[in-house]
């Protein structure tokens, strides 16, 4: 049942070629008018972003990128897919922004940053019943104890995890998956004994799938740092990025900004 579960959740990515792109939510919908149109990749991240009933792309991310958009004159279209063909498309061009990302010497070779818009950190998520067994200890001390470690492909966690990865003796421990929500279904059948994961989002996924009595947070925290806009060095010049940087000066100022986390946070 619970595998069910999960394969009702991940519906199939939809494809650059769809004739009818998703919509966005109303009240960040886009002016009548438009100097220029972009792209912004997602993969489902609730409740930064995500696909509603009536396939609309909304979410705390979208929601603030696309307030900077407008402010900008940009229209944006919506292409859905993993994040690691989301990269791929930021490097070739086919894909002009992601939000969410961590600025990295490897991906300035590729991409531009906004300013940062958003903090990130990471909470390690067990079973409940495990949950005495494993706080108030440290990561790298599970780990000495053949902890296996739930993470999403190419997220960056931070210096902490970063150092881990980079380790021999823990390379059979850190378990990779393509799409975050496998993290959850990995967990309930025991083939990871926990997983980094936001907790805003976590709480929010648990809550949704009914979890709450499986899955728990310890108070192992990782710290990761800030979130930018990333933009295609292929497709995008670096003065499309600094109106960005504006609007996003503009949204705070107006309050904007501040009202569309309290939506996501209430």
């Amino acid at each position: 049942m619970f595998c069910s579960l999960f394969l009702v959740v991940n519906k199939p990515h939809k494809k650059e070629t769809d004739k009818t792109p998703p919509a966005v939510a109303k009240d960040t919908a886009i002016p009548e008018k438009h100097q220029c149109n972009l792209t912004l990749g997602w993969d489902p991240w609730e409740p930064y972003q995500y696909l509603t009933p009536d396939d609309t792309v909304q979410g705390l991310e979208i929601d603030l990128i696309t307030a900077m958009a407008n402010q900008v004159g940009c229209q944006i279209d919506f292409v859905q897919h993993d994040w690691m063909h989301l990269l791929q498309g930021i490097k070739n061009g086919s894909i002009d922004m992601l939000g969410g990302a961590s600025e990295t010497e490897n991906r300035k070779s590729f991409a531009y940053f906004s300013a940062p818009y958003r903090q990130e950190s990471f909470v390690l998520y067990v079973r409940t019943k495990q949950l005495d067994k494993y706080n108030d200890h440290t990561l790298i001390q599970l780990l000495d104890n053949q902890f296996r470690v739930g993470v999403t492909e190419d997220y960056i966690y931070g210096d902490q995890v970063s150092d881990i990865q980079d380790q021999e003796k823990y390379k059979n421990l850190i378990v990779t998956v393509p799409i975050t929500e496998v993290n959850y279904y990995n967990l309930i059948q025991n083939n990871i004994d926990g997983f980094l994961e936001d907790p805003f989002v976590a709480g929010y996924t648990i809550k949704r799938k009914g979890l709450s009595r499986q899955i728990q947070a310890t108070n192992i925290e990782v710290n990761s740092g800030t979130v930018s806009i990333m933009f295609s060095k292929a497709s995008i010049q670096p003065e499309k990025v600094e109106a960005f940087n504006k609007a996003l000066e503009a949204i705070k100022a107006s309050g904007d900004y501040q009202k569309i986390l309290d939506k996501y946070s209430s």
